[in-house]
């Protein structure tokens, strides 16, 4: 049993009634903390979630031993989170039976397109990805995404998961964000033949690349798992003869000798020493006449409620690890990898762009 669980709990003084109000006072200010803390509601919502008790009950699945069967799941604690959502007003109960509230319809498959499930959803991917947050502390102590107390990065877990695991869809870039039309924009493509987005992810800011450039040819790199959704919107855009798709990890190497190696929202992801790591393999790669280009995404919270604005900003930390590095962070970390800032774009609110050339040859 925790200490001060309940607000029935008093404390005896004998200092007063100014004392026992002052304990009384800290002792509710202990329960609300703990309320604030409460772990069993956010897990109970992840078990619905996971169980897709909701879609159940839509099928006229009502009853709890029922709920236990298709579930697979043990009746007696199936039954003890069925209760704690009937008083969160999840789900409502009629004598045996169980049925949707309208605070629970999101829970259904059918709104799946609103984000709610699967982000509750332990074993899909966002799910996932969300429930790392419970190792906050290890991004406050290491400095890395949260996701890396497992021993893996989130990266490596997609690609292991392969391109039709549940979830897959939303690691999939399909629009360029974060003021990407910038690149296209502000950067001297006219002088350039071929490029290649260092993880492309689905191809979404190549196409735009090639979209708006017609003479430019593209390279989207990046892990097998992103490899067919790549294929297929570069075929939806009819791009198919001037963009390739090549799988692998950029701290492997890279095809070598093209014009530009396009790094775009990228190194936000990665702690300092990655970070050179993947910046010295663009170089490799560029040799002596490429251009390394940053089109890095620098992210911060805004929200006018501070506890929302608070929360974004720790989610953010904590998923990518380095989410806000300025201009001269990154200038910095390329002179690590041996590159030389060359030409600076104008930066946004949320993107710098930075081209950068080999300062010598690098073995």
């Amino acid at each position: 049993m925790l200490p001060m669980a309940s607000s029935q709990v008093r404390v005896k003084s004998h200092e007063g009634d100014e004392s026992v109000a002052r304990m009384d006072s800290v002792q509710q200010a202990a329960i609300d903390l703990l309320g604030k803390a409460d772990l069993i509601t956010p897990m109970a919502l992840r078990v619905a979630a996971t169980l897709k008790l909701v879609d159940h009950l839509e099928a006229g699945v009502t009853d709890l031993p029922g709920l236990a069967r298709v579930t697979r799941s043990h009746e007696r604690p199936l039954g003890k989170v069925l209760d704690h959502l009937v008083s969160l007003g999840v789900v409502e109960r009629a004598g045996e039976r169980y049925r949707v509230s309208a605070l629970g319809a999101p829970l259904s498959s059918r709104c799946d397109h609103l984000g709610v499930r699967p982000m509750l959803d332990v074993e899909h991917l966002i799910g996932k990805a969300e429930l790392a947050m419970v190792d906050l502390l290890h991004t406050v102590r290491t400095g890395a995404a949260a996701y890396e107390e497992r021993g893996v990065t989130l990266w490596e877990d997609l690609n292991a998961a392969g391109g039709g695991a549940p979830g897959m869809d939303a690691f999939r870039r399909t629009a360029a964000l974060f003021d990407a039309e910038a690149i296209a924009e502000q950067f001297d493509w006219s002088q350039v033949r071929d490029v290649v987005d260092v993880g492309g992810n689905s191809g979404a800011v190549a196409i735009s690349l090639l979209q708006a450039h017609p003479h430019l040819t593209a390279t989207v790199f990046d892990l097998p798992c992103f490899g067919p959704a790549a294929r297929e919107a570069i075929e939806r855009a009819q791009l198919a003869d001037r963009c390739e798709v090549t799988s692998g990890s950029f701290f492997d190497g890279l095809p070598p000798g093209r014009d530009v190696y396009l790094l775009s929202a990228i190194l936000a992801d990665w702690s300092d020493e990655d970070a050179v790591r993947i910046l010295r393999q663009c170089r490799r790669a560029a040799g002596p006449t490429g251009v390394v280009l940053l089109a890095e995404v620098h992210l911060r919270a805004d929200h006018p409620d501070p506890v929302h604005r608070t929360a974004a900003a720790l989610r953010i930390e904590a998923s990518m690890g380095h989410p806000d590095r300025t201009p001269a962070d990154l200038a910095e970390l390329a002179a690590r990898a041996g590159l030389r800032v060359t030409w600076e774009g104008r930066h946004t609110p949320v993107r710098s762009l930075l081209a950068l050339r080999a300062e010598t040859e690098l073995r």
